[in-house]
């Protein structure tokens, strides 16, 4: 490992827990401590060269204990706490001129400025699981990229700008959804701000939170799952007929699951309804919106910060902002994780597949 000189920026503080009023827990690394990660993710890059190489993907779990220690400590203990709506972590090294232009399209966005930030992005993630992707998006990549899209301003899907992004659970329709979403900013010059939200189930009566647990609500797969969003080459897959039928017949599901004092949700403000003609159902799900909605807060992800967000505890989503187009837009890159990748193997073609859908 190289030798980094000590000053006074090299001096991590001591971890203290996060505060019971904190919705998020943050860490800011030193410029120490963001060297070291941005060297292991540049080797990684030159032993792997694709972030998505399966060799990698099986490897990034015991490479990411290189990682500095203070970094590891703090993963660990925040994966475990109940009470965060994120972990963040603030000051990772990214080169905006080694970088190049924002994109014009996620197909173009695995640029070789953005490789090491992908590669570090899957490295964190190793600390909380393992990493996966959807055959329906993106065309099936594990790494997805969030950035702002020609004609697509008024979307509902994160690659809208003038729309603002709902706030949701990350494909709230699937029993496989994250546990986390990873997000590594690259680039937000206009400080574009991420929400963030839980459960105000405090503010609920007992019989709603109570029909909140039963089978009397209907989620539908977000558009970013249709084929139009993906490569046309990709339009015939089959994986997209389940898609639809998702959309068509939806199971009943609960919006809450799990311990009463810590539940684990599952709603999206777009793609989220009662069964029909079940008022109490449909009373209960505006009485929980309204509550998000007034709870609901920003976080800006500045470069070089990366969030991971928990996708049991907290919704979130993204102010609307106004796209350049210009090579300087916001741009993000984004990685699903999972706590227990054995959950999915239905739905995955093999043991070592980290794609969901292609059977």
């Amino acid at each position: 490992m190289t030798a980094f000189p000590t000053t006074d920026d090299d001096v991590a503080p001591a971890h203290t827990p996060t505060p019971p009023t904190s919705p998020w827990s943050e860490l800011r690394l030193t410029p120490r401590e963001a060297a070291e990660a941005a060297a292991l993710a540049a080797r990684c890059v030159r032993e792997y060269e694709d972030p998505e190489a399966p060799a990698f993907l099986l490897d990034a779990a015991v490479i990411a204990h290189e990682l500095p220690k203070r970094i590891r400590t703090f993963m660990a203990r925040a994966r475990l706490d109940e009470r965060p709506h994120a972990l963040v972590l603030r000051g990772n090294a990214v080169d905006d001129a080694q970088l190049g232009p924002t994109p014009a399209h996620w197909r173009d966005a695995l640029t070789p400025g953005s490789r090491p930030a992908a590669f570090l992005l899957a490295l964190y993630a190793g600390l909380l699981g393992d990493v996966f992707g959807w055959a329906t998006q993106q065309d099936g990549r594990v790494v997805t990229d969030v950035l702002p899209i020609q004609g697509v301003e008024h979307s509902l899907v994160s690659s809208s700008s003038r729309q603002e992004l709902g706030w949701h659970t990350e494909d709230a329709f699937s029993p496989h959804r994250a546990d986390y979403v990873g997000l590594f900013s690259l680039r937000n010059p206009d400080r574009v701000a991420t929400t963030l939200a839980g459960a105000p189930l405090d503010e609920l009566d007992e019989p709603t939170v109570d029909l909140l647990f039963q089978n009397r609500f209907l989620i539908r797969p977000d558009d970013s799952h249709l084929p139009a969003n993906n490569s046309a080459a990709q339009q015939q897959n089959p994986e997209f007929q389940e898609i639809a039928k998702a959309l068509d017949h939806p199971e009943a599901v609960p919006i809450l699951t799990g311990h009463r004092a810590a539940p684990r949700l599952r709603i999206d403000g777009d793609f989220s309804a009662p069964v029909d003609g079940d008022e109490e159902a449909r009373a209960a799900l505006e009485a929980l919106r309204e509550r998000i909605d007034a709870a609901l807060y920003e976080v800006v992800l500045d470069a070089g910060d990366v969030a991971f967000i928990d996708n049991s505890r907290a919704v979130h989503g993204r102010r609307a902002f106004q796209p350049r187009y210009d090579g300087r837009d916001r741009w993000l890159k984004r990685i699903n994780v999972t706590r227990d990748l054995h959950r999915s193997r239905e739905v995955r073609a093999d043991a070592g597949s980290r794609v969901l859908g292609r059977r």
